[in-house]
C-alpha cells in the first residue's frame, strides 16, 4: 500500500476506542420501555403529590370528596404498576 492511503495504526486504535466508549454508552440508558415505565411511574407519583397538596388546602367538602376519589385511583393505578426493574 502507498504511504498516506491507509490507516495508521494509531487510527485503528483510536476507532476501537471510539466504538467502546459508544457501546459502553449505550448499555447504561435504559431501554425506551424502561424509561416509559419510570416515566408512567413518576407521572402517577407526582399526580398523586397535587392531589394531596390539594387536599390539605380544600376546606370544602366536595371538593375533599372528589379529590379523595382521585387519591384512591392514583394508589390503586400506583399498585398495579409494575416496579421498573434495574435491568431494562
Amino acid at each position: 500500500m502507498a504511504r498516506g492511503w491507509g490507516k495508521s495504526e494509531e487510527d485503528v486504535g483510536a476507532d476501537k476506542e471510539h466504538a467502546r466508549e459508544a457501546d459502553e454508552k449505550s448499555a447504561a440508558r435504559p431501554s425506551r420501555s424502561h424509561a416509559e415505565q419510570i416515566a408512567r411511574r413518576r407521572g402517577l407519583e407526582l399526580s398523586l403529590a397535587r392531589i394531596e397538596d390539594l387536599l390539605a388546602k380544600t376546606g370544602n367538602p366536595a371538593r375533599r370528596s372528589a379529590l379523595e376519589t382521585a387519591r384512591a385511583e392514583l394508589l390503586e393505578r400506583l399498585n398495579a404498576a409494575p416496579e421498573p426493574s434495574r435491568n431494562g
